[in-house]
């Protein structure tokens, strides 16, 4: 028996000192982030850290958060932010943020508010902890402008899992359910009210190859996007269905080459919208309406369009319509 109480006594002392050791070293190593971080330049503050659960968990807490960019004017803050993990597991956590964050940008202050926001990460075992899936769940995501719109959803989920064959590959999921903009952003993108209040679906099935694994380096050698593959991407507003399909790829200096195939289904009703989230200047929306109707006159069904949205030697181009330069992706 005092051979039994004895051997049980030592494992809970090697336990605890696993767990000391452990919970020592995430401390550490959140530490060393936000100093990372400002000595970067960045904004990286915080009032308390500390690292609770013993003898099972390690639950990272970090209260009143604050990163931004002061360069770009851009900062997110939250009254805490966790990331918790099983002691003898560590190459899963469960991240989670508050019912409400902030995001002040040079455009406006931004609210994010939800009634739950978490994340599962699975990392590969080994030193380098890539990541191997990502699995967020956001319930009752609402955005908040200072400028006064609003937008809600009833759920967001957000999914990337390793390719098997191509470790530094991602397969990328992503959906929304039931977006309900408020009366002055239903204004905005549909003036003459002829849109349902709510959107039924955005989603998006993708595949995103990088440069490097994403990783524990990833902070100070951030992988850079190299191929985008478009499975699946649409958004559905009442008789409105916008799709998109093709693939991209991008060169050392960030320019995407390459074509995706748009099929835009009662496609008149969305030129408004896309004035309303300023991508089309207003001056210009009759000229693509027109030049619409025209395309849509070679189609089976004139209620819908399919054009090529084309990248190629640093520009774009929509059907026959050249958009201009485009952007830089890294």
């Amino acid at each position: 028996m005092r051979i039994l109480t004895g051997l049980v006594l030592g494992l809970f002392v090697l336990w605890g000192g696993w767990w000391f050791l452990a919970s020592r070293t995430e401390h550490r190593a959140a530490v060393a982030f936000f100093a990372d971080r400002r000595a970067e330049g960045l904004t990286a503050d915080y009032s308390s850290l500390g690292v609770a659960g013993f003898p099972n968990r390690l639950d990272l807490t970090v209260n009143d958060v604050v990163l931004g960019d002061p360069a770009r004017g851009i900062t997110w803050r939250a009254p805490f932010a966790q990331l918790l993990a099983l002691s003898y597991n560590p190459y899963h956590f469960i991240a989670a943020l508050p019912h409400r964050q902030e995001v002040a940008t040079p455009v406006g202050t931004f609210s994010i508010t939800s009634t739950r926001m978490e994340a599962s990460l699975r990392m590969v075992p080994g030193l380098a902890f890539a990541l191997d899936e990502f699995v967020g769940v956001v319930e009752q995501p609402g955005l908040t402008a200072s400028a006064g719109w609003q937008v809600t959803a009833d759920s967001m989920r957000v999914a990337t899992r390793r390719v098997p064959d191509r470790a530094v590959a991602q397969e990328i999921g992503a959906e929304a359910d039931h977006i309900t903009p408020n009366p002055a952003l239903k204004a905005m993108l549909d003036p003459a009210g002829a849109l349902p209040a709510t959107l039924d679906q955005i989603y998006l099935d993708a595949e995103a190859g990088f440069d490097a694994a994403i990783d524990r380096h990833a902070a100070t050698r951030p992988p850079h996007l190299t191929v985008l593959t478009l499975k699946d991407a649409h958004v559905g507003w009442g008789p409105m269905l916008l799709s998109a399909t093709g693939k991209i790829t991008v060169d050392a200096d960030g320019a995407p080459d390459g074509r995706i195939a748009i099929r835009a289904k009662n496609w008149k009703g969305m030129v408004p919208v896309a004035v309303g989230l300023g991508l089309l200047r207003p001056e210009l929306a009759q000229t693509v309406e027109n030049m619409l109707a025209e395309l849509a006159k070679g189609s089976p069904d004139p209620t819908v369009v399919e054009l090529p949205l084309e990248f190629q030697k640093g520009w774009m181009s929509l059907g026959p319509l050249p958009l201009g330069p485009a952007p830089r992706l890294r």
